[in-house]
């Protein structure tokens, strides 16, 4: 009968083992793969919205016209403030955390970041501090940016603040979108012009009996392009136009000619003879679409 010693035996198991790793390169026994980071933000519920040239420049669009009246200079008058909803994804390996920072905002504006719905609110400053917020894996998280902005700003202008996202588990691996400030977003320019053979082109000269036609075109001019962007639509934006208050006096030197238009379908009031004032009612506009409100007058 022959006995063997079990602690040779295991010394044994454990040279060839490691003999075995050597030559063939496996993986040392319980080695465990470290988390490989990875990051998303974006609007809210879409983290992995597209901007024009990938998802670093993906965006949400709001607009602060309700709140600031313009001068005659085209200025806003008063502060304003914003409130977007923004979602950071995990798109890592493992449980991660992630440093909020605003890399970029405009010279007076102010950023706050509220992690439980608004009840709690803590400023960002540019480049000197950040807001931490942990993502389990897989998971995704929304929270809130507050964007105040001062007054003096150009009428129809966007202004940009950047929101990055940078892994704890590695600073390399970062995410950035954007929340647009519009100054308003609808763009209104009237026209008008002779549109028959009679008489003078210059609607200063036009003869009685000519023809012309008032043209008002509407434009948001909110950006567009991408895919899962949140986009901003106008709702029932209302025209109004009148001929018996300065500047305007074609009501008292030319007399309504039926058959107003709108090229998206704006409900009008006012089309009718006599008429001293015209009211066009767009029920929608998406961004970057655009349309036409006419009318025609005849000079008397």
């Amino acid at each position: 009968m022959t006995f063997r010693n079990p602690l040779a035996q295991l010394l044994c198991a454990s040279l060839l083992l490691a003999f075995a790793n050597c030559c063939f390169g496996k993986a040392a026994i319980n080695e465990r793969p470290s988390s490989v980071a990875g990051v998303l933000i974006g609007p809210c519920g879409s983290a992995a919205a597209q901007g024009p040239n990938g998802n670093d420049d993906d965006y949400s669009n709001a607009s602060i016209d309700g709140n600031m009246p313009n001068t005659g200079e085209g200025l806003t008058t008063t502060p304003a403030t914003a409130v977007f909803k923004n979602t950071v994804e995990n798109a890592g390996s493992g449980n991660d955390a992630f440093m909020i920072t605003a890399p970029t905002l405009a010279p007076g504006f102010t950023i706050e970041i509220s992690d439980d719905l608004g009840a709690h609110y803590a400023t960002l400053d540019r480049w000197t501090s950040s807001i931490t917020l942990p993502v389990s894996y897989r998971a995704s998280l929304t929270f809130l940016v507050r964007i105040t902005v001062p007054s003096s700003l150009k009428a129809l202008t966007a202004y940009d603040t950047v929101i990055r996202a940078t892994s704890s588990i590695d600073p390399a691996v970062a995410n950035e979108t954007i929340d647009r400030i519009y100054a308003g977003f609808i763009r209104l320019q009237s026209t008008a012009r002779v549109v028959n053979a009679s008489g003078s082109d210059d609607i200063a000269k036009a003869i009685p009996g000519s023809e012309l036609e008032f043209a008002i075109a509407y434009t948001n001019i909110s950006s567009h392009e991408g895919t899962g962007n949140a986009l901003l639509t106008a709702t029932n934006l209302v025209i109004n136009e009148t001929g018996i208050a300065a500047p305007s006096n074609w009501a008292t030197t030319t007399n309504h000619i039926v058959g107003a238009s709108d090229t998206l379908g704006g409900y009008i009031v006012g089309d009718k003879e006599g008429s001293t004032s015209l009211t066009d009612i767009v029920m929608r506009i998406g961004a970057g679409q655009s349309g036409v409100f006419k009318f025609k007058r005849r000079v008397k």
